[in-house]
């Protein structure tokens, strides 16, 4: 009965990498909307400001990982536009029902008071991108179905090849671009947007994910090799980082190529990382909403200005024990965001079944 009911558990290595991944994402936004990274970079110094560095830029692939791992279990699907429905709408649901309730639900506790814009963008979560992110994964999804059929019909050599053109196109052009040395001569002016948050950035995650799924072999137990070369690239991200300031300004961006290098490393770890969790595969699942909720713009001027203000003040980093609290910050927003998510679940799962009841009490032959 026991081996029986853990065979049913999936693999548990890509599931504890979401969860870092989204704990990555909490810390990037106490460093950007917090005034983490600002006050670092101009109050920090010797080993405080190389070790935030190393840190912060150890931190800056989440969004990419999440597209990978996207592509990674996707590109052998073979299902259509029509069969994928459910789950473009089983994704776009949570969106819209966050969309309207964090909003008006927060005018009603007056924790602010909403414009006639933001009731507006509320019915329009996709097109108003409130969460960029959403909307992007959305719009892969839909195209998944035939980049699956496309991808899977190429040989070995011609993937290899498409993906060296689009790591050269979309990461290397980008930095040489943004470069002061070089940016007359490269240019990205209507070609490329800079930072790789944009649907061609996406596709060409979901591209590189498939690849790693379809030619990059499995290994019978995870190979430390991969955390090893991660860390060097940060280490040379943030070497070039501290000593270029032409270089510091794309160091962060998702489309970096020693960014991107990064995402790889971390697939290629976690996936041969063979153990089985309940409990981590449940908390992985509230990822999506960890995100949605916290990134929501209401919420997040009253997360980082207000609930953690502190995160603003330079005197926060004097104490000896802030890498603890900023820890333990994140934390707290991941669990308390992922509660109302499992409510929201809940909530969904209610409806459903009252639906389905009132369904069978009006149409009782159907």
């Amino acid at each position: 009965m026991g081996i029986k009911e853990n065979a049913k558990v999936r693999q548990s290595g890509i599931e504890l990498l979401r969860i870092l991944m989204m704990l990555q994402v909490i810390f990037l936004h106490i460093c950007i909307y917090g005034g983490f990274s600002s006050i670092a970079k101009n109050d920090l110094s010797g080993l405080h400001k190389a070790v935030f560095y190393l840190v912060y830029l150890s931190s800056r692939c989440p969004v990419y990982v999440y597209i990978l791992i996207f592509g990674y279990f996707s590109i052998l699907s073979n299902k259509t536009l029509e069969s994928i429905k459910g789950k473009i709408l089983k994704t776009y649901l949570p969106m819209f029902f966050y969309s309207l309730s964090i909003p008006f639900l927060g005018q009603i506790l007056g924790l602010w008071q909403l414009s006639s814009l933001d009731k507006a963008r509320a019915f329009f979560p996709f097109t108003s991108r409130i969460w960029y992110f959403m909307t992007l994964y959305l719009l892969v999804l839909i195209l998944s179905p035939f980049l699956n059929k496309t991808l899977t019909s190429l040989s070995k050599k011609e993937y290899t090849r498409l993906v060296i053109i689009l790591f050269l196109m979309f990461s290397v052009w980008t930095v040489f671009a943004q470069l002061d040395q070089t940016k007359s001569i490269i240019r990205l002016d209507k070609i490329f947007d800079s930072s790789g948050k944009s649907l061609y950035g996406f596709i060409y995650m979901y591209v590189l994910g498939g690849y790693l799924r379809l030619h990059i072999p499995c290994h019978k137990k995870a190979r430390y090799r991969y955390l090893i070369i991660f860390a060097f690239l940060t280490l040379i991200n943030a070497v070039l980082c501290i000593f270029s300031d032409s270089y510091s300004k794309i160091s962060t961006e998702n489309n970096n190529p020693f960014v991107v290098l990064q995402g790889i490393c971390l697939i290629l770890y976690f996936r041969d990382l063979k153990f089985k969790s309940k409990a981590i595969n449940y908390i992985a699942t509230a990822n999506l909403g960890v995100y949605m909720i916290h990134e929501q713009f209401l919420v997040r001027n009253k997360l980082w200005h207000d609930w953690f203000g502190s995160l603003s003040d330079k005197s926060f980093y004097k104490l000896p024990e802030y890498p603890f609290k900023v820890l333990l910050i994140c934390l707290t927003v991941f669990i308390v965001c992922g509660i109302i998510e499992r409510v929201r679940v809940l909530l969904f799962k209610a409806t459903k079944c009252l639906m389905q009841k009132i369904k069978i009490k009006l149409f009782p032959d159907t």
